[in-house]
């Protein structure tokens, strides 16, 4: 969101322009979803920070770090606050139970529910629960009812059958058996997930015996905390320049790596190209993670593409693939004399297999466009460990569930 020159505005005033930046970008598309955010006083759930900043927040505002300054705590940015209230889709009577409390989000949830629905917030940090206690009563939420537990366990209270919405605002690396349990029949489940490296809000409804996404949101979130927290494995290639991040236990030959990167490199480029502002990465990102494995994803620092050890690599990391020597993973370049920005995507491989590895990434790119990955939003669909449906292709094996991609 951009930066809002204010002057002497009230919090009031401020709101009102925050919630029609966010209709205008499109994270508000919803009258309901509307209201709620010109009725909650967001101001007043981040005491630490001026009104100003609050409602001209591009990203999160942490409200607490833990002692060796990792945040654990947060206000969501207002875009992502919006977004994940729009695919959660809470009506009027509605039961909500929100993981990881802050209050600003059960505020919100409080006023799409209604006085006839009910909204309880939990979190494992008793500090954290006396915050929201407080910040709540202090904004008129008297009726939230926020509670001290682990929000990977059952919650105690829960609606005989079950909560209509869950809403997890931490960052998750699996779906605790709790969230299936404790799932209305028609429920949906909306919850930060981490898989191959990558991070997405997933919305997902029960389809037969598993869960099926309809919606999914690039998005980052503190780590949830307790028995379920897991952290992933960063692979550093090239110390701190280069990283590979591995989830889901993946194996990789940390020595081999870094040889493979340090000797030539391979390149095959795909042909298939993007402008600069279409939203394809995040799909293609994703669409791989069901397609090839092992896969994770390639961090690496400006500094490092300006001693050459890498190739054109976003701020936020590339899709890569590895095996026992080698290792490849997607880059960019410019399209010359093209009447607009456009890019083509390409694969550089190191290590003794990286012709053939760059040429599974790269056939996996172009099957990618060819296959209309370019205006379809993956599906991820999640099934319980002991499931015995045949859920076939790549399997995202994850200590509760299995998670396919298509």
């Amino acid at each position: 969101m951009p930066e809002i020159d204010v002057g002497s505005e009230s919090p009031e005033e401020l709101r009102g322009r925050m919630v029609a930046d966010l209709r205008a970008r499109g994270a508000i598309r919803s009258r309901q979803v509307e209201a709620a955010f010109l009725a909650v006083p967001r101001h007043v759930f981040a005491p630490e920070a001026s009104p100003e900043e609050v409602y001209g927040a591009p990203e999160a505002i942490f409200t607490k770090r833990d002692a060796t300054g990792r945040p654990v705590s947060s206000v969501s940015a207002p875009w992502l606050h919006a977004r994940m209230a729009e695919v959660a889709d809470v009506a009027p009577g509605m039961t909500v139970l929100e993981i990881g409390s802050g209050g600003c989000n059960a505020a919100l949830l409080a006023e799409l529910t209604g006085p006839r629905g009910s909204v309880t917030s939990v979190d494992i940090d008793p500090d954290i629960v006396a915050r929201s206690r407080a910040l709540l009563g202090e904004a008129g939420y008297h009726g939230v009812r926020v509670q001290e537990a682990d929000g990977a366990q059952p919650v105690s209270g829960a609606p005989t059958r079950g909560f209509d919405r869950i809403v997890v605002t931490v960052g998750a690396a699996d779906l605790a058996p709790a969230w299936w349990e404790q799932l209305a029949p028609g429920g949906r489940l909306v919850v930060p997930l981490r898989f191959r490296g990558l991070s997405r809000t997933i919305a997902f409804h029960r389809e037969r015996g598993h869960l099926r996404s309809d919606a999914l949101i690039v998005s980052g979130f503190v780590a949830i905390q307790g028995g379920s927290a897991h952290a992933p494995h960063v692979v550093r290639l090239a110390g701190d320049d280069v990283r590979l991040v591995v989830d889901e236990d993946q194996t990789a030959d940390v020595p081999a790596l870094v040889e493979a990167l340090a000797g030539p490199r391979h390149e095959r480029w795909t042909g298939v190209e993007l402008g600069g502002s279409e939203r394809v990465l995040p799909r293609l990102e994703v669409w791989l993670a069901g397609a090839l494995a092992p896969y994770g994803k390639l961090r690496a620092t400006p500094q490092a593409a300006e001693r050459g050890l890498v190739g054109w690599v976003l701020a936020r990391g590339t899709p890569a693939v590895w095996d026992q020597t080698s290792l490849a993973y997607v880059t960019l370049r410019a399209v010359p004399l093209a009447a607009s920005e456009r890019y083509e995507l390409g694969v550089i491989a190191h290590g003794p297999g990286r012709t053939d590895l760059a040429g599974r990434l790269a056939e996996a790119v172009e099957r990618f466009d060819r296959e209309g990955g370019r205006t379809s939003e993956p599906v991820v669909r999640a099934y319980r460990r002991d499931d015995p449906e045949n859920t076939g292709g790549v399997v995202v094996d994850k200590p509760h569930v299995r998670l396919t991609i298509t």
